[in-house]
């Protein structure tokens, strides 16, 4: 099912490109004010993904995330070299942006290992809702092309 969306998706792309392109900029610009730049927002990123994919994350609901009852969220945990590598960013380019969101409090670090903080939860809020905007924007737009009749052949 997937690789037939995909291929709808790829088939209307013209129809549906600034429907898709307009919430990923809003998301990225978002991102980048509440970042300072893009590249950070790919570290926040790589450690925020790690700590969602950690079972004690998704158990919580927002408010939990929000209240601080948990400064550093459970998670996977992550290193700078490792972020470096998936990214393709120089390690001392990583190293420093890892130092300031650690200086910021939005990551922690325990056993050489980065973690998400509730901090950063709550002041990537702006940038949560554009995710969340976006994604409802791709399903409604994907939606819509699944129930357009399909086009007949020349």
């Amino acid at each position: 099912m997937e690789h037939e969306l995909k291929h709808l998706v790829a088939r209307r792309y013209p129809a549906i490109a600034t429907d898709l392109l307009s919430p990923l900029l809003k998301l990225l610009s978002v991102s980048r004010q509440y970042c300072g730049d893009v590249d950070t927002f790919l570290v926040v990123l790589v450690v925020a993904i790690q700590t969602t994919r950690h079972g004690g994350f998704a158990a919580r609901t927002p408010e939990q995330l929000l209240s601080g009852e948990m400064p550093v969220f459970p998670g996977l945990g992550t290193n700078g070299r490792s972020i470096a590598e998936s990214l393709g960013i120089p390690k001392e380019t990583v190293r420093r942006k890892v130092a300031e969101l650690i200086e910021m409090g939005w990551f922690a670090r325990r056993d050489g290992k980065l973690y998400f903080t509730a901090e950063a939860y709550r002041q990537l809020a702006p940038v949560r809702d554009q995710l969340e905007t976006l994604a409802v924007r791709y399903y409604k737009t994907v939606a819509a092309l699944r129930e357009a009749p399909t086009e007949q052949a020349s």
